[in-house]
């Protein structure tokens, strides 16, 4: 009976990358792998299989890391003189994301009936995305499919650990938002009532601080299914809007425009811009078409028009930087960089340059956010647990004050 295992392994470059396979046995897999020409480092054989977490594995979008992993493995296989089909055929049983694997099975059908490869990966615009398709493209025109996707490897693997840092920042503030807003929904529902009732029995005068919190208590008890369902509303409202493009140019210029994750949203666009046309320029992709691909990658519809004013600038002969210079997203030194690029005919080099310096900016500004936002959101939630603790122990108080005087 087949059965499946996880494997990590090595090329002959040393270049690590890992997979999954089915077969009857770990001398089975470590037959395959070294018949690849491959170094084995690691056999495991994954024993239990969780139907909850493949169900939700099935609907999370393939990402970054998905892409990355795929490219190594493509690349690894191609460069070890494995022809195209069989690689497929490997690439297929390894795959973990449900939809990638039935992506890669149609691809390698359209592949047997004789399209190429960036035809057949072109189809599936929701798994492969236009980078991967151009430079694919690229690859297949000048022979350098191998090299092309090791490079493409690397690019998704910087995107993705820059992506991941953003989001444990912006993660972290909401979480403790959360945790606040439990926290106060328990004391106003479930303990309020207790000192409210004792409050009421002893006919103490209450001071206005707790009278505030018990109408604040009595309101969310009275109205609680009004506000759940307002917070699930102006959230569904927001999705919806995000997706039409009115809105969502409005949206994403006023997220541009925050104090602090604007100038953040900021760095991660010219980042994102500067890795993945330079990753294309470098790929051999024709720099109007490299635009095109950038514009279609890009998040932010405030980004993906001054890229399509460049492309039109590109066409009528005046340069990329004159271009970029135009809107205030991109910074001086992102515009003299592409400029001296542009001049010194190394613009794929200075494009690099540029993602390295922000990419580490953006890891810099992320450190120092959740150095600064741990303790401020820490305080915040002590003050509001503080300012309800106040407010229920102030009558407290005065009951005690009573007993002692009698």
């Amino acid at each position: 009976m087949s059965r499946t295992f996880t494997y990590k392994a090595k090329d002959r470059t040393g270049q690590p990358f890992s997979g999954t396979i089915a077969a009857d046995n770990e001398t089975a897999v470590a037959a395959f792998i070294r018949d690849k020409g491959f170094f084995i480092t690691e056999i495991k054989e994954r024993r239990q299989v969780n139907f909850l977490s493949v169900f939700l594995n099935s609907l999370r979008p393939v990402a970054g890391k998905d892409l990355a992993a795929l490219c190594w493995q493509l690349s690894a296989l191609l460069n070890a003189g494995i022809s195209l089909i069989p690689t497929l055929n490997t690439l297929i049983v390894q795959a973990g994301h449900p939809r990638l694997k039935a992506a890669l099975h149609n691809s390698r059908q359209k592949v047997q009936e004789g399209s190429a490869l960036s035809s057949a990966l072109a189809g599936h615009p929701s798994v492969f995305p236009p980078l991967m398709v151009n430079m694919v493209e690229a690859g297949e025109t000048g022979g350098v499919l191998g090299e092309v996707l090791r490079r493409l490897a690397g690019h998704y693997e910087k995107e993705h650990k820059m992506n991941e840092k953003v989001k444990s920042a912006l993660t972290y503030p909401y979480i403790v938002l959360g945790m606040a807003a439990m926290a106060v929904a328990f004391i106003l529902s479930f303990v309020l009532p207790v000192f409210s009732q004792l409050f009421h029995q002893m006919k103490v005068e209450l001071p206005m601080p707790t009278r505030m919190l018990l109408a604040a208590g009595g309101f969310v008890l009275d109205h609680w299914p009004i506000l759940l369902t307002l917070p699930a509303l102006a959230a569904l409202g927001l999705v919806y809007a995000y997706q039409q493009p009115r809105y969502r140019r409005l949206l994403d210029a006023l997220l541009l425009q925050l104090p602090v994750f604007g100038l953040l949203t900021k760095k991660v666009a010219i980042a994102r811009f500067s890795r993945t046309f330079g990753t294309l320029l470098r790929g051999g992709v024709p720099i109007i078409n490299a635009l095109e691909a950038v514009k279609k990658t890009t998040g932010n519809m405030v980004v993906r028009d001054l890229l399509h004013h460049a492309q039109i600038s590109l066409r009528q002969g005046r340069g990329l930087a004159t271009s970029l210079g135009e809107d205030n997203i991109f910074t001086p030194l992102v515009v003299q960089m592409v400029a001296v690029g542009e001049e010194t005919g190394e613009l794929d080099n200075m494009l690099d340059k540029i993602a390295d310096f922000y990419e580490s900016e953006v890891d810099h500004m992320v450190s120092r956010l959740n150095s600064l936002l741990e303790p401020a959101m820490i305080g915040v939630l002590g003050v509001i647990i503080g300012a309800i603790v106040l407010a229920v122990a102030l009558p407290l108080f005065d009951i005690v004050a009573g007993v002692d005087r009698i």
